[in-house]
């Protein structure tokens, strides 16, 4: 779970009684404003109806910070986060996709967040996209509120799957985040161990902007909405240290759900337009590699998913 007593940025998520947890947001920041704000909104949820899981996926007990950990590992078959990772309840995991017309997921960003995931959890019967609904429109100038997001997600999670099967469900919206200031914009938004938004109209306005060469602006949008993907599912799976265990500390525990590791997709500057400036750095120097996850998050996955 991630910590309501963060020293920042801690609120609710929406105005009942209910609570909700692990609210991911990313935000574009200037770098003097980020430095002084934690881009990830904590707030507590209700374990979602949906899963009956209360998001930890398991514990590691006798490990030294920072050193690699001989410790045994204990796996909550029940939590969702190890159901994502292990094919122990869950032999086939889909991507249950809704979508607003025209602000569709790239086929090139979607292939190669499934080769990632194919990559690093244990589905033998495999990962699969299905574009699922068609989202009304609210226009370019919508700003949704948290509560518009919750129902939105909570009337349209509905794919019919079988019992081998777990269901992540991702958002791709237009319009823009009613928490969008001056100095930041939110690009993604995950929460519940089970639902992600993108917001794609907003990732969309910052890498086509004037910085990015435009012979470079369809491969920068790519790689920057390949990556915010990515960091949101990395929340949903609970990284770092949020329901997934570390096997060596990497966390920024000062910033909370991130890792210390500028190479790594989950490091905490990436929520903001750094992750687009490194992008496009790489493309001007013709290295088209994409922020994805470092040895220390893939070794948390690992630990679980390789666990007896």
């Amino acid at each position: 779970m991630y910590r309501e007593n963060s020293p920042r940025l801690t609120k609710k998520a929406r105005l009942t009684t209910l609570e909700r947890d692990t609210i991911g947001i990313h935000l574009i920041e200037t770098l003097e404003l980020s430095m002084k704000l934690q881009f990830l909104l904590l707030a507590l949820l209700v374990p979602f109806a949906a899963c009956g899981d209360d998001g930890s996926g398991s514990s590691i007990r006798d490990g030294a910070p920072g050193q690699q950990s001989d410790a045994t590992i204990v796996i909550d078959e029940e939590s969702r986060v190890a159901q994502y990772i292990r094919s122990t309840t869950y032999s086939k995991m889909v991507l249950e996709i809704d979508s607003v017309p025209g602000f569709e997921p790239r086929a090139a960003a979607q292939s190669k967040l499934l080769g990632q995931l194919d990559s690093i959890l244990d589905k033998p019967d495999g990962i699969t996209v299905v574009n699922d609904g068609t989202l009304t429109s609210r226009g370019e100038d919508h700003a949704w509120t948290d509560a518009e997001l919750f129902a939105l997600a909570d009337e349209n999670f509905d794919l019919a799957v079988d019992d081998q099967t777990i269901k992540m469900h991702v958002l791709f919206i237009d319009g823009s985040s009613a928490r969008d200031t001056n100095s930041g914009r939110i690009l993604g938004l995950a929460w519940s161990n089970t639902h992600l938004v993108m917001f794609k109209q907003t990732i969309e306005d910052t890498c086509s902007s004037n910085l990015t060469p435009p012979l470079l602006r369809e491969s920068l949008c790519e790689g920057a909405e390949f990556s915010i993907w990515l960091h949101e599912v990395g929340h949903l799976l609970g990284l770092v240290n949020t329901g997934l265990s570390m096997v060596n500390d990497h966390q920024d525990e000062e910033r909370g759900a991130h890792d210390v590791s500028d190479a790594c997709v989950m490091y905490w500057a990436y929520e903001g337009e750094a992750a687009v400036d490194v992008l496009r750095d790489r493309l001007i120097g013709g290295n088209q590699e994409a922020l994805e996850f470092d040895a220390e998050c893939l070794a948390d996955i690992a630990a679980v998913r390789d666990a007896p």
